[in-house]
């Protein structure tokens, strides 16, 4: 598989986990994304772990639900 292709698919399932209402959902796309960051690490690519602790998630998620009931 293309290095690129896996990078992009560990970024979109960050990305989604951040956004994602439901704490099923936000679980489930941070497995994909550290799914994705074991492949790369197997085909040798300098990677790290670019998962937060789940405080640190939670906090996140809390200040993005703020911003948007904010703007509504």
């Amino acid at each position: 598989m293309d290095l690129n292709y896996i990078l992009g698919r560990e970024q979109v399932s960050l990305h989604n986990a951040d956004i994602a209402v439901d704490v099923s959902a936000r679980f489930a796309h941070r497995e994909l994304a550290r799914s994705y960051g074991r492949l790369l690490e197997q085909a040798g690519f300098p990677h790290t772990d670019a998962t937060r602790t789940e405080a640190e998630r939670a906090e996140a998620h809390n200040d993005i639900c703020i911003d948007r009931k904010g703007a509504a």
